[in-house]
């Protein structure tokens, strides 16, 4: 099988593949640093208030957010070019299932050993927090690993599976997708304001068990991985 092409093509790029995301990490660690310093002047109490709001900080979404784009990526510009290379359909699930893994493992690993630092350092002494949040994981190492490594590798898989029903099905597949989320929207509202004790289940579901949510996580990864190998058999070059 010549799934090494697949992976190939990746890396003919090598910013686009692995340096933009790294640097626009590093840029935001900086700043993320840097106010830390700033606010770290206003006091302990001020810098323990900051410590515990920054576990909802967002930054880390400057190396996770590129990942969304990659799925899409995959498809919408790898895909029609690696069958022009004479790569087969199932070669290029293999191709690109092996490096949307290996991406979740890299960058995991990469989140666990700053999450570790960070823990270990009180903030790399600053008090803040970038890799050890919310997203991530705020628990043991080996958690936020698992979590991150889950959380990657469902949001590549379902960018690609997104990516590949638009090509199969075109347009309307996203305006159908989208009307049934707003419904669904629709009718979660329509439950907390008009039935009692709907709300308060609702909370309980979205609080359940570390366990669990990665449960749902990694079921969401498998239906989407399920979901692209089964369309990349039938989806048309565009």
């Amino acid at each position: 099988m010549r799934y090494r092409t697949v992976i190939d093509m990746h890396f003919v790029n090598r910013m686009q593949a692995y340096g933009w995301p790294l640097l626009v990490m590093v840029i935001a660690l900086v700043i993320v640093l840097s106010i830390g310093a700033i606010v770290g002047t206003q006091g302990a109490e001020v810098r323990a208030e900051m410590y515990e709001g920054m576990t909802w900080s967002g930054a880390i979404f400057s190396l996770l957010g590129p990942l969304i784009g990659y799925g899409f990526v995959s498809m919408g510009q790898y895909f029609p070019l690696a069958l022009g290379l004479g790569v087969t359909r199932r070669e290029f699930a293999a191709g690109q299932s092996l490096l949307f893994l290996g991406n979740a493992l890299a960058y995991a690993l990469l989140v666990t050993l700053g999450k570790t630092v960070e823990a270990a350092t009180g903030g790399f002494g600053l008090g803040i927090r970038f890799f050890d949040v919310f997203y991530t994981g705020t628990g043991a190492s080996w958690q936020t690993f698992v979590q991150t490594f889950l959380l990657i590798v469902a949001i590549l898989f379902l960018g690609a599976a997104i990516t590949s029903a638009f090509l199969r099905f075109g347009q309307p597949i996203l305006w159908i997708s989208g009307s049934l989320l707003g419904l669904l929207g629709v009718a979660i509202v329509a439950g907390i304001v008009l039935v009692d004790g709907f709300g308060g289940r609702l909370l309980e579901l979205l609080t359940l068990s570390w366990g669990s949510w990665m449960g749902v996580i990694a079921a969401v990864g498998l239906v989407a991985a399920g979901t692209w190998v089964l369309l990349v058999r039938r989806t048309q070059v565009r």
